[in-house]
């Protein structure tokens, strides 16, 4: 199953990766500022680039909505094998997978107006039940390890750690101080509310307030994207944002108000002309599939104004 975009679109421009002072024999600084594996940082990449710093010291400073499991796996390993002193600042946002990677430093500072969230791992799989049952039993083992991650930080019991991340659970700064995710806490000027809010948060449950951002309208092309995927040419998509529905509205589609006297005149030849001759089953199955299209089209459209 391709993914044409990612769940954690950012609402305004690309995330950031980057390392600052590599060559530095004391202090780096490495900006983890997007998504984990998909359309954001690769574990690769990360991997090979954070061993080539050999300052003394390495700042890694995060925000980030998550990504994939097994990436995020990998740079928080990198990250706690790594020689140098590992000093994590939670910039913004510190979700998901995020959260594990932000554990993985030998000190752990959280902006005052940052967040903490942590859950239940998610996947997606195509097959039968037996599929189905073999990725429920991957997911729970994921579960499993991430939980004992945040028990051994936290000293809270397994279970415990579970029923919060069956809960999906969003921490203020203080709060996760208070639950011993972090080690202190850091003033910052910054509006860090922008900074997580680069991202769409809308794919989790309990987002806080302070990171719902304003409803976003679609672009043209974001809903030119909706008409091809409803089975659409490029120019037929062009044409509808250009000039409405047109031709592919059936007339059963429109509001009675909006139909004339003449319309009327027409439906009432044309039901006179049914009930002589009876139309074949041919006819009436091929008006099916552009029916279907529309309302597939009219509800993508409305899905994605949904942000």
């Amino acid at each position: 199953m391709r993914i044409n975009r990612s769940p954690f679109k950012p609402r305004a421009k690309a995330g950031i990766y980057k390392i600052e002072n590599k060559a530095d024999v004391n202090e780096a600084t490495v900006y983890i500022y997007d998504e984990i594996g998909w359309f954001g940082i690769m574990a690769e990449t990360f991997v090979k680039e954070m061993e080539a710093i050999k300052a003394k010291t390495v700042h890694i400073r995060l925000n980030t909505p998550g990504g994939d499991v097994f990436d995020g796996t990998a740079i928080a390993n990198a990250i706690k094998q790594h020689k140098s002193k590992t000093i994590i600042h939670i910039d913004g946002l510190a979700a998901s997978i995020g959260s594990i990677i932000a554990l993985a430093g030998d000190e752990i500072h959280m902006a005052e107006n940052a967040f903490f969230m942590f859950h239940e791992a998610w996947s997606f799989v195509i097959g039968n039940a037996s599929n189905m049952r073999d990725e429920a039993d991957l997911l729970d083992k994921i579960d499993g390890v991430l939980a004992k991650t945040y028990a051994k930080k936290t000293g809270k019991e397994v279970d415990e750690i579970k029923d919060l991340m069956s809960a999906e659970t969003w921490l203020t700064a203080e709060e996760a101080l208070e639950m011993g995710m972090i080690d202190s806490i850091e003033e910052d000027e910054k509006d860090e509310k922008a900074k997580a809010n680069l991202f769409d948060l809308s794919v989790f449950a309990n987002v806080p307030d302070k990171l719902k951002g304003e409803k976003q309208k679609p672009t043209a092309r974001d809903l030119e994207r909706v008409l091809r995927d409803a089975g659409l040419s490029s120019k037929e998509a062009k044409a509808v944002l250009a000039d409405g529905l047109g031709d592919l509205r059936d007339e059963d589609d429109l509001e009675p108000d909006v139909v004339d006297e003449s319309q009327r005149d027409v439906e009432a030849k044309d039901q006179r002309d049914v009930e002589e001759v009876e139309e074949p089953e041919e006819d009436q199955a091929e008006e099916l599939p552009v029916k279907d299209k529309t309302y597939d089209l009219i509800g993508r459209a409305n899905k994605l104004t949904n942000f």
